[in-house]
């Protein structure tokens, strides 16, 4: 079967050229979507288990500091806080509130 490229009519040569650069250029511009895609998951995937811990950590961070401005509003919280301090550094596990 002859194709239409190979007609006499350069008009149509030259729409069916068209064609065939713009089907090229979605193709590679699907592929680099695709290659974008991958590449943006696979950071997503490294970074999601240390954004984790950091904003445990950072939640943690907030209420210990909650706690220690309530419990410098009450003397018996401060001075409970004291001695866990005390008992935590006698036997050298080294807690600090």
């Amino acid at each position: 079967m002859a194709s239409i490229a190979n007609t006499a009519n350069p008009s149509l040569q030259y729409l069916m050229v068209r064609g065939e650069l713009a089907q090229q250029s979605f193709e590679q511009v699907e592929f680099t979507i695709e290659l974008l895609t991958r590449l943006a998951k696979s950071i997503v995937a490294a970074v999601r288990p240390t954004f984790k811990r950091w904003a445990a950590a950072h939640r943690q961070a907030v209420q210990d500091r909650m706690f220690r401005e309530l419990a410098s509003t009450d003397h018996r919280l401060m001075a409970e806080l004291y001695a866990i301090k005390d008992y935590a550094e006698s036997r050298g596990t080294g807690y600090a509130y």
